[in-house]
């Protein structure tokens, strides 16, 4: 008689598992179920099993955590899944007292820092490593132009002058600018191939200048040895 009782007290523990924090009650119930301050099994919502809480619907699935008119929704549907946070204000990403990411209100994402300028997408306080990074150029042309013949390049005196006086190159920034303000990547990048382009084109005139003089050279020698 004692091992029934026992296995009948078994089964109903098994059947129901309730957690209670002040008035809140959530239930756990076999088959499959939960219920949230209630006696009524909400339908549409299974329970718990070894993965954790699910929540289940035949078209979308959605868990939303609110306190007053604060809120964030998961939830996935045929068109997606999304993370929602339908009120306006930042979402922040902390572990312990580090406030390791926020994702503003405009959407800009800030990794490490609190400051995000508004202009940009994405700021990181620290380094990053990646094995490839492309740049979208979006205004200014690459500079193929160096090549075209309405193309004025600068005489070496010119270059001279512009080192001497400024102590960088022509369009180049200065180190003091970098150092205040940084620079973007793309347009430095399309600065310094116009400098190798023109660099290229001082080398070919360079060159000819070599050839022409080492042609007068075996006339001069032609006519000696005549």
């Amino acid at each position: 008689m004692k091992k029934l009782v026992l296995l009948g007290l078994f089964a109903v523990n098994s059947a129901f598992a309730q957690y209670n924090y002040g008035s809140q009650n959530i239930l756990y119930s076999s088959p499959k179920a939960v219920t949230i301050g209630s006696s009524t099994q909400i339908a549409g919502y299974q329970g718990v099993d070894d993965r954790g809480l699910e929540v289940y619907s035949p078209t979308f699935s959605m868990i939303t955590l609110k306190t007053g008119s604060y809120a964030i929704q998961l939830y996935n549907s045929p068109f997606g899944n999304s993370f929602l946070l339908p009120n306006n204000f930042p979402f922040n990403f902390s572990i312990g007292a580090i406030n390791a990411m926020k994702i503003q209100t405009n959407g800009n994402i800030a990794i490490g820092t609190d400051l995000n300028p508004a202009d940009y997408k994405l700021a990181v306080g620290g380094k990053i490593i990646a094995e490839e990074l492309k740049v979208q150029l979006q205004s200014a042309p690459w500079p193929d132009y160096v090549f075209r013949n309405d193309y004025k390049l600068p005489t070496l005196e010119e270059v001279e002058k512009q080192i001497q006086e400024k102590g960088h190159l022509i369009n180049m920034p200065s180190a003091t600018e970098v150092k205040e303000n940084g620079f973007e990547v793309g347009e430095m990048t399309r600065i310094q191939q116009e400098k190798i382009e023109e660099l290229t084109l001082y080398i070919i005139k360079l060159n000819q200048q070599l050839k022409a003089q080492e042609k007068r050279m075996q006339a001069l020698e032609a006519k000696v040895n005549n």
